[in-house]
């Protein structure tokens, strides 16, 4: 009974996975030295096996900047949080995905509006955050819906101060995205929602990639390991893929390689994993953007809903 509990403790100190066709290995020291931010000195061996097992479990790569961070403050327990860019592409990369609608509800007079964008117009107030996700299940298609209060979210501190429209729209794509595809995303959440809860200061701020890395330089950390490594085969597969399905195959190789021109960069060959994490966002935007395009310019009307979850 000892021998097998003390392998079970040494099996969880330290893990090794893929994701995306990118090797990952994590241990203790490494975590808690590098990819802790808060109070990195006050973070416990307990959530830190917590941290590197539940992103083992979920696919999350914590040596991608913007993807996933352990954060820990004073007493509170450590919080796992996902990058608002990872959260989204999560989505957008699962098969399952079709599109999304997302915007915010105010208040015009005596009437109350939900609206696509994030803009408060002069003369509304802001009542909350919606957002739509549609996708498909058993071969049908169907929809997860969310709408959340701005004065339950609202701690009226940082961007809650400064953006709150954006920061409430986000709360709800982030329930609405975790309710479509709910065992992708079980135990994980966006930062905004961590923020809100109080769970993480209103005044955290994202970390940038370590040391700065562009694309074709090498960042090593104090061990030799390179950070911020080239993408694999599969990473360019899915950008190009990503593309081919919401543009067809000659128009999605021409937005991506206007994408990448807006980066200054001619292919995705050698391209390292910060410079792959921008163009992935920017090729979220442009995706987004074309579906909210089509469903204002669709003629037959307002999409029928089929067995919508909450």
């Amino acid at each position: 009974m000892t021998t097998a509990m003390s392998k079970a403790e040494s099996n969880a100190l330290a893990v090794s996975y893929d994701v995306l066709g990118t090797h990952v290995e994590l241990d203790l020291p490494f975590v808690k030295k590098y990819l802790v931010r808060g109070q990195a000195d006050k973070v416990t061996d307990q959530e830190i096996v917590f941290f590197m097992n539940t992103c083992k479990m979920q696919g999350l790569n914590p040596l991608v900047a913007g993807e996933v961070y352990c954060i820990k403050f004073g007493s509170d327990p450590a919080q796992l949080v996902v990058g608002k860019d990872a959260y989204l592409r999560r989505a957008f990369s699962h098969p399952d995905f079709l599109y999304m609608n997302d915007g915010i509800t105010v208040q015009r007079g005596n009437e109350i509006v939900q609206k696509e964008g994030c803009c408060v117009y002069p003369g509304e107030h802001l009542v909350g955050g919606w957002c739509r996700v549609f996708f498909v299940r058993n071969g049908k298609e169907r929809s997860a819906f969310k709408e959340v209060s701005f004065d339950e979210y609202n701690k009226g501190q940082a961007n809650w101060k400064s953006k709150p429209a954006t920061m409430i729209n986000k709360v709800a794509i982030s329930q609405c995205v975790r309710a479509a595809f709910p065992k992708d995303y079980e135990g994980v959440y966006s930062e905004e929602e961590m923020v809100a809860s109080g769970a993480i200061p209103a005044d955290f701020q994202d970390v940038t990639p370590v040391g700065g890395a562009d694309a074709g330089t090498d960042v090593d950390d104090d061990s030799g390991n390179d950070v911020d490594p080239v993408i694999t085969q599969e990473q360019r597969q899915m950008l190009f893929g990503m593309a081919k399905r919401c543009f067809g195959r000659e128009e999605g190789n021409a937005v991506l390689k206007s994408i990448l021109g807006e980066f200054e960069i001619e292919s995705t060959v050698n391209m390292r994993e910060s410079v792959f994490k921008k163009v992935l966002d920017r090729l979220t935007e442009v995706i987004e953007a074309k579906h909210d395009s089509d469903m204002q310019d669709a003629a037959e009307g307002p999409v029928t809903e089929v067995g919508a979850e909450d």
